[in-house]
């Protein structure tokens, strides 16, 4: 292999048009962390890089440095996950996904992010029914936040530090949670954030088993063990959203899209 070579295992995040005939496309690698790389004549339906292009693809590639943008010399797709795109509400959080992780840095390796997209991927890609793509959606966004260093601060008040009084079997409970200040409010310090969300005590707790989840549960166990309500599953979903929103500033354009096919299937 030349110097001027470099293999990269990688998930195609999203790809734009070059020129007339040409594609970048922008991949999470193993080993390289975020990269761009231009794919020649992908645009051509008869060109062997144009399944490679494709997002949410699975491929290893032999890319060459170039002056301005590296190039895509090799390609062999390892998985295409093609029930993803023949699927909207499978597509919807398969973009979600990508444009999470299309928000962290270039060329910083991050084998961790890398894993945590492929193993929701193929997940996702196996998955029936809309409530198991949901939950690997929230396992995949408590991970997320966990990874980067966001991880909610839950059972205590992230104020005052004193421990909440939560009783084991009420499931009505609710509590404060402060997405801006990082996880739950005692009723006293409360008031220090006028923003806070109310959030049911089992939609904590679910919060709490899909951060320590080596891989995304079964929806329907998971569902039954906590006995997570629509209401519950509402409030996990805002506590998830609402502190990605408070430590990234992004703009969801996929979030939008996921939330309208959500609205639309149920």
């Amino acid at each position: 292999m030349s110097s001027r070579t470099y293999p990269a295992r990688g998930v195609v995040l999203r790809s734009r048009a070059l020129g007339e005939k040409d594609r970048v496309l922008v991949l999470l690698t193993e080993d390289q962390g975020k990269i761009s790389a231009s794919a020649r004549g992908a645009r051509n339906p008869k060109s062997k890089l144009a399944a490679l292009a494709q997002p949410f693809t699975l491929a290893r590639f032999l890319i060459a440095k170039g002056r301005s943008l590296d190039i895509v010399s090799q390609a062999e797709i390892e998985n295409a996950h093609t029930h993803l795109s023949g699927d909207l509400i499978k597509t919807a959080w398969a973009s979600y996904f990508c444009e999470l992780c299309d928000a962290v840095p270039e060329h910083l390796p991050d084998p961790e992010l890398f894993e945590l997209l492929i193993v929701s991927l193929s997940t996702l890609d196996a998955a029936f029914g809309v409530d198991a793509a949901e939950l690997i959606g929230r396992w995949f966004e408590a991970k997320y936040l966990a990874h980067l260093g966001y991880a909610p601060i839950l059972g205590r008040c992230v104020a005052c530090e004193i421990k909440l009084n939560v009783a084991s079997d009420d499931t009505q409970q609710s509590v404060a949670f402060s997405p801006a200040l990082g996880g739950t409010l005692c009723s006293a310090c409360a008031f220090r954030d006028s923003a806070r969300l109310t959030v049911r005590v089992q939609s904590l707790r679910a919060l709490r088993q899909l951060e320590r989840a080596d891989a995304p549960p079964d929806a329907e166990v998971f569902s039954a063990q906590l006995s997570l309500s629509t209401q519950a599953r509402g409030d996990l979903r805002d506590v998830l959203q609402r502190s990605l929103n408070a430590h990234l500033d992004v703009k969801w354009k996929s979030r939008a899209f996921l939330d309208e096919v959500l609205a639309s299937s149920g």
